[in-house]
């Protein structure tokens, strides 16, 4: 840790607790409309009247009173911690004995209230607070900060809050309500707050080794480990019972020979049936539950009642994985090629539903941590999935008994991970310096690519007419007005260059409107093999990937084939499939925002440069508002974003952002082309829906047990 300058990091933390609170005044001030659709909500949903009359009441206290909450909420923060200075010990409330009094029904009831709120804030942020306390203790420990000194605990954040609601909100029932509701809002935005601060610190080399890493699970207490274990244990033994003869002691005929019996005839199992998962996955992009299968057969017939509720889960567990719409088909084949180790594993170790630290366990949820990259579509020759290829292969061909077959797989992929992250950080380095040192280059050009967007859009319209599909226009409007942006910005509106992507543009429409005579539909078949050159080129000279037109490509080839049918749309097959398309983005409204995008190469890689241009004239549709700016700027390195062009979903990674944070980058190790980006335009993005923040959710294994097993236990 660099700690010659004392002065610079006490300015750092400070600027760090006067950023948490704006954005938590910020987020005070919006909140008012929704507690009030919450309130309301709640009074519908109320069997009790007094509840809702409570509700009610609330509702219009909000509506009257919200205004006033923030300036005092702000004072509150203020007065709770000022500058740091070195050498100062901050002083502690006392408890004035003499103002001891005992509290009402009602007023208790208020502190229960903000105790629960300050327990469920606090357990979800707990994961940011605990590395941040560990920097903080670490910079008074140095002398940097007063000894005591911390300004970002949730129960101080928690403390202002409940002073400011009770200096407006006298009445105790509703001002428990209030911060309830209030709670559950802090709990979903206070941990990417702490995340914004911990990023920070780790930029100032304060303890930069408990930074998080994408694969790792998020942590968890011994406690609540431990709660988990004995839940879950419970489940399982009172599904066993459930199954148990009346009387009995949990044998059936075959007991322990069956099982053991049952477990031989698997072999077969985690051999055919596994290619058949396979081969019925390629057709209908779903895996054959095979579990399924072993589960029905006459073996399974004479296990034991435990083993019995073990088959039941993994089947249910991989029923949910292959039904999960957040997992891409691509994992579901690979997760489903290890059914049948799972379910040897479950059934040789009852420990293993309990036990998340478990290797198989571990292994597949480290599948999760890598799918994150991919997203909907995964490319099988992306390193990363060669690497997991590799090891459920041997996992699925070698696990008999030995658990440490996944041990050592998890020890390979931590291997491969951690050389693969190093050969990224360096080309993300190199690429960050690059774009660096052209920050000011991208400043001075973007009037004149602002022009020549004008251009390209003035182009584009005539073209445009209603009988234009939607995929078409989308394209136009998107990927090939870059192409022509780029193309007038430097050759000119004159040169040959942007006449014959003009020319394109007009060769691509012409291309999917109904052919009605033999002698267009020769024209056609004739002239799509130089229209798909021409349309190559373009998307090359912008860095658009083969995976992400390989979309619209297929759209094209549909339409075109309509088109040469004399149809005015594809078969219904097709347009099912246009239509997922369409949908995942919303209809075009014109030109679209004023958003300027431009293109250049730095370190050998295609730039795609975003913003926002300013001035006077910007719209309400063309300006960020507050929430999705502030939910960019708590973007940290290694965030991943879905951006949506034209219905086509392109994954990147956060690899850097500028000293000002007026500038972020994206890039993916698996496409040739990154984004840079402004804030304000990808919170203008993110507000339009043309992008989407990744959330990195539970792992599906674990989505999937506990699924499994709350609905096995709600119909035992």
């Amino acid at each position: 840790m660099t700690d010659t300058n004392p002065a610079a990091l006490r300015e750092l933390v400070d600027e760090c607790r006067q950023t948490l609170e704006n954005d938590l005044c910020d987020l005070i001030s919006e909140l008012g409309p929704t507690l009030v659709n919450e309130a309301r909500a709640l009074a519908q949903a109320s069997q009790d009247q007094a509840r809702r009359n409570t509700c009610v009441q609330l509702q219009t206290d909000l509506r009257n009173d919200w205004i006033k909450l923030t300036p005092l909420f702000r004072e509150a923060l203020r007065q709770r911690a000022g500058p740091a200075k070195p050498g100062e010990t901050l002083r502690r409330d006392s408890t004035d004995l003499a103002n001891l009094q005992i509290l009402s029904d009602a007023e208790l009831s208020a502190q229960i209230a903000m105790i629960e709120v300050v327990e469920r804030v606090d357990a979800a942020c707990s994961e940011e607070t605990n590395a941040l306390d560990r920097r903080i203790s670490l910079l008074v420990l140095r002398n940097v900060l007063p000894h005591g000194y911390n300004p970002f605990r949730v129960e101080s954040v928690c403390a202002c809050l409940e002073s400011a609601c009770a200096e407006i909100f006298h009445e105790t029932e509703r001002r428990a309500l209030l911060v309830r509701l209030i709670g559950g809002h802090l709990a979903s935005e206070l941990p990417q707050l702490y995340r914004a601060i911990n990023e920070t610190l780790i930029d100032a080399d304060i303890l930069p080794r408990l930074k998080r890493s994408y694969r790792d699970a998020a942590p968890e207490s011994v406690g609540a480990a431990a709660a988990e274990t004995a839940q879950m244990m419970g489940t399982l033994e009172r599904l066993a019972k459930a199954r148990t003869p009346s009387g009995g002691t949990g044998a059936v005929p075959g007991g322990e020979a069956g099982g053991r019996e049952f477990l031989k005839s698997l072999h077969t199992f985690q051999k055919a049936p596994a290619a058949a998962s396979v081969a019925s996955a390629a057709s209908t992009g779903v895996p054959t539950n095979v579990v399924r299968l072993a589960r029905d057969s006459e073996g399974a017939r004479h296990v034991a009642p435990v083993e019995a509720v073990s088959l039941d889960i993994v089947s249910a567990l991989f029923d949910l994985i292959f039904s999960d719409e957040n997992v891409s088909d691509g994992i579901k084949v690979l997760v489903g090629r290890l059914q049948m180790p799972v379910l040897k594993v479950a059934m040789l170790n009852q420990q293993f539903f309990a036990d998340r630290g478990h290797p198989a366990r571990r292994f597949l949820n480290s599948i999760s941590g890598i799918a994150i990259r991919w997203g909907k579509f995964v490319d099988a020759n992306d390193p990363f999935f060669r690497k997991l290829s590799e090891l459920v292969e041997r996992i699925q061909n070698t696990y008999d008994v030995d658990a440490g077959v996944f041990d050592v797989a998890i020890a390979e992929l931590s291997d491969f991970i951690a050389e693969r992250d190093e050969v990224e950080a360096e080309a993300s380095h190199a690429l960050a310096e690059a774009v660096r040192a052209r920050e000011a280059e991208i400043r001075t050009q973007r009037e004149g690519q602002a022009l020549a967007q004008q251009g390209a859009d003035q182009a584009l319209a005539p073209l445009l007419t209603p009988a234009v599909p939607q995929a078409i226009e989308d394209f136009l409007r998107s990927y090939w007005r870059d192409v022509l942006q780029s193309r007038i910005f430097s050759s000119g509106s004159d040169g040959a260059p942007f006449i014959e992507a003009l020319q394109i543009a007009s060769d691509l429409i012409w291309s999917v409107a109904p052919k009605k005579e033999t002698e267009d539909r020769q024209h056609q078949a004739a002239a799509l093999p130089a229209l798909l050159k021409g349309l190559n080129a373009g998307l090359d000279e912008i860095g658009i990937s083969a995976e992400e037109r390989r979309g619209f490509m297929d759209t094209l080839v549909d339409l075109c084939v309509a088109a040469l049918r004399g149809d005015t749309r594809p078969k219904r097959k097709t347009e099912t499939k246009l239509e997922t398309k369409v949908d995942t983005k919303p209809p075009a409204t014109g030109p679209g925002p004023t958003l300027q995008v431009s293109h250049a190469t730095a370190s050998g890689i295609r730039v795609q440069d975003i913003s926002l241009p300013g001035g006077e004239d910007r719209d309400g549709e063309n300006t960020p508002d507050p929430a999705n700016l502030r939910r960019v700027r708590q973007l940290v390195r290694g965030d991943w974003v879905d951006f949506l062009t034209a219905g086509q979903s392109r994954r990147e990674r956060l690899t850097w952002i500028n000293p000002s944070r007026t500038l972020i980058l994206f890039s993916n190790h698996a496409t040739e082309c990154a984004i840079s980006i402004t804030p304000e335009a990808l919170a203008l993005r993110r507000q339009n829906q043309t992008v989407r923040l990744v959330k990195r959710d539970t792992p599906m294994f674990e989505r999937a047990l506990h699924g499994a097993v709350q609905s096995m236990g709600q119909h035992a």
